[in-house]
């Protein structure tokens, strides 16, 4: 991204392939304009966050020219989206991937032919990608070479999303699977003449199922949604307009009417879906109900159904009873229930609390207890910090217990942090002059 950045709302044009681009604009949660400069026309996208609009046929974007430039601009305004389709930012790209041609994208992956292929675990929240990544499933590392016929498009598509990376094989391996590329015709003109005969085969099976898969990509675009606002287009406040018209979209697409003929698998999946938007649209109706969600959201996170709500109610009511314990001197008592609720909800807050709790009790700790209620106490924290940013009192406790165990440069690094965001923070400069000053005579 670093070499993009100077190219954003200046006057210079990139030259790079358009599917690089978007990618690494898309990585970044970029929100703008793409211009774009194709053998004399002119035209542009609109991304926001993992949205992307555009009027082009995709195939059109996945088949520009090699001189192409583009112009990437920040401002962007709601106009910019009229009469223009929308698509998932990542289903998008693989749609362009899936029209570019055979050549170009073997161009790439030629060089890395002998080499292998790591995927990372986020692909599999891919649903659309469900069926491409059979060949990789419960692999560690994929030979390349044995997947590039079948799966080329896939594995360029994982490479150029940053959802897979290359595992250099050993030479042994690398001697074995250059004598099989030698002999094999992957790169040839009967194999691309192959290709073609099997994409007209699959298109023309493709009619009969066209009504099915509109269904299935409107389900993997809607199925996780953020939450029960953001399922009607609504940002955490309910517009009984908006809503409504969202639920007559979503009415239109998968009423029950519109499932005959299709598989029994995809018609319960839409009838399922149609049942949890019609429940959740009743749901935030409520005034009180929206109300009460927003404000439940705020403290805890994302509700994204009737069940969760009222499972997040109980969760809410009984982090007030643990917070009580907890105001009144009861640490062990609290720590217990923030524990409970952890278990229950994975929730990082109540985890932390629990850690909060506990560490009133360390006086009481002796050598023996300490050593193993710091360690417990350490990891919890660092796990929740991998998730979101801890309070500033749980990062002292961090760096007293990296203290502890005599690891300065962590410790270091936890009440750097703290500087940075209250440079005037004296606790955490009396901190770090301590451990200085202590490592010092020391070494």
């Amino acid at each position: 991204m670093d070499f993009i950045s100077p190219y954003i709302d200046s006057d210079k044009k990139l030259h790079i392939r358009f599917e690089k681009l978007f990618s690494l604009l898309s990585s970044c949660g970029f929100s703008g304009k793409i211009n774009v400069f194709n053998n004399g026309e002119t035209f542009f996208l609109v991304m926001s966050g993992n949205k992307v609009w555009t009027d082009k046929a995709l195939n059109s974007l996945g088949n520009l020219s090699k001189n192409a430039l583009f112009k990437v601009e920040s401002a962007m305004n709601e106009d910019m989206k009229k009469g223009m389709k929308e698509y998932e930012a990542q289903e998008f790209l693989f749609s362009v991937i899936l029209s570019m041609s055979r050549e170009r994208i073997l161009e790439v992956l030629k060089p890395y032919a002998t080499e292998f292929l790591s995927i990372k675990p986020e692909a599999a929240k891919l649903f659309f990608l469900h069926d491409d990544l059979q060949p990789f499933v419960g692999q560690k590392r994929s030979e390349i070479f044995s997947n590039l016929k079948k799966s080329y498009r896939t594995i360029y598509f994982l490479l150029i999303s940053q959802l897979a990376v290359i595992l250099p094989s050993t030479p042994e391996e690398k001697a074995n699977i250059a004598e099989k590329l030698e002999k094999s015709d992957i790169f040839s003109e009967k194999a691309a003449q192959e290709e073609i005969v099997e994409k007209v085969t699959a298109e023309k099976k493709q009619e009969t199922l066209s009504e099915e898969e509109e269904i299935k990509m409107f389900l993997n675009a809607n199925e996780h949604y953020t939450d029960v606002f953001q399922l009607f287009g609504l940002k955490n406040k309910f517009d009984e307009r908006i809503a409504r018209r969202e639920y007559i979209k979503i009415m239109q697409k998968i009423h029950p009417d519109k499932l005959v003929g299709i598989s029994p698998n995809t018609a319960l999946r839409a009838k399922e879906f149609l049942q949890l938007a019609g429940e959740c649209y009743e749901l935030i109706r409520d005034p009180e109900v929206a109300s009460d969600i927003e404000r439940l959201m705020v403290k805890y996170g994302p509700i994204r159904s009737k069940s969760e709500y009222i499972k997040m109610k109980e969760y809410d009511s009984a982090m007030l009873k643990a917070t009580a314990l907890a105001k009144i001197g009861s640490h062990e008592a609290a720590a217990k229930l923030f524990d409970i609720i952890y278990q229950n909800t994975k929730n990082p807050y109540a985890l932390e609390q629990k850690n909060l709790a506990l560490w009133k009790l360390a006086p009481k700790w002796n050598k023996f207890e300490k050593a193993d209620k710091y360690k417990e106490i350490k990891e919890d924290l660092v796990k929740i910090s991998m998730v979101r940013q801890l309070s500033f009192e749980a990062m002292y406790i961090l760096a007293e217990i990296y203290e502890y165990f005599e690891d300065i440069p962590d410790a270091l690094k936890v009440l750097d942090n703290i500087l940075k965001e209250r440079p005037d923070d004296f606790k955490a400069a009396g901190m770090k002059k301590r451990m200085i000053y202590y490592n010092k005579l020391k070494n």
